[in-house]
């Protein structure tokens, strides 16, 4: 996993995180978990969104910050074991998975994106949940899976970016 994601993110100047889910709907808030994680670090040229359920509501951020990359950490059906992790360029895996819980499916918000301008990478890191009942606890299995990909994303994040 680590190598897929350095493999994304090698020629990298500018990355968003965009953390997404629902803290109130369990596993959901894995997106949002990380990126609250993930600000307690000073990551140079890295801005972290916490965009909860409605990500539309920070696109003009992204497009502003105009990111070489966008991170989308979310939870995904991807129909396997809960807790289970994927890294990999949004358009290689869009057809094998149904890809948020949200209104506004992710391809939406990308081709929003794309419309205004962003020609950057996509990245999605995703969890499988186990459990989107309301509750603001994760289940042991995506908490876990939080502070992998939490880890995992300020290692990369931490080495120096291309010019």
């Amino acid at each position: 996993m680590e190598e897929v994601l350095n493999k994304l993110l090698e020629n990298r100047c500018r990355v968003v995180v965009l953390g997404i889910g629902n803290a109130l709907r369990r596993d959901d808030c894995f997106g949002v978990y990380v990126a609250s994680l993930l600000k307690q670090f000073d990551l140079e040229n890295v801005l972290v969104l916490e965009a909860g359920a409605s990500p539309e509501a920070f696109l003009d951020d992204v497009l502003e910050f105009k990111p070489s990359h966008l991170i989308i950490v979310d939870a995904v059906e991807v129909g396997r074991k809960p807790g289970d992790l994927i890294v990999a360029r949004l358009d290689d895996v869009v057809d094998d998975i149904a890809l948020s819980t949200h209104k506004l499916p992710l391809t939406l918000l990308v081709k929003y994106l794309r419309l205004m301008g962003f020609d950057g990478e996509v990245i999605l890191v995703g969890v499988q949940p186990g459990d989107l009942s309301f509750g603001e606890n994760p289940t042991p299995e995506v908490k876990k899976a939080t502070h992998i990909v939490t880890d995992l994303l300020k290692t990369a994040l931490s080495n120096k970016p291309n010019a």
